[in-house]
């Protein structure tokens, strides 16, 4: 399923990311699992994708419009990949975590 958020952060040290800037950051997490089949919709998916997405911007909210200095001692894409990672790994199975630090940047933390 893919999200998107938009945020600013400071990358200290860094000589570009060194000031304060903000992106707009795709995001896009992969769940797994198996549809066991049978007689409901339920038995035949994984997830459904308004339970999924419901999870997802829960945690997402958390960073969307936010300066993540104030979160994160580096908000690095790596960084904030991995948190995302974790933190949807309480709710859901989460295989992969895409993060795309605007257009064509991007990593990926996955399982």
């Amino acid at each position: 399923m893919e999200f998107w958020i938009d945020y600013s952060h400071t990358l200290r040290g860094h000589p570009t990311c060194g000031r304060e800037h903000g992106h707009t950051a795709k995001v896009i997490v992969e769940v797994d699992g198996d549809v066991r089949g049978g007689d409901t919709y339920q038995d035949n998916m994984i997830m459904d994708f308004a339970d999924m997405k419901a999870k997802c911007k829960a945690t997402l909210n958390k960073l969307d419009h936010n300066h993540l200095n104030s979160m994160f001692k580096f908000p690095s894409s790596e960084n904030i990949s991995s948190w995302l990672f974790e933190q949807f790994s309480n709710d859901l199975s989460v295989k992969k975590v895409i993060f795309f630090e605007g257009n064509g940047k991007w990593c990926a933390v996955e399982r």
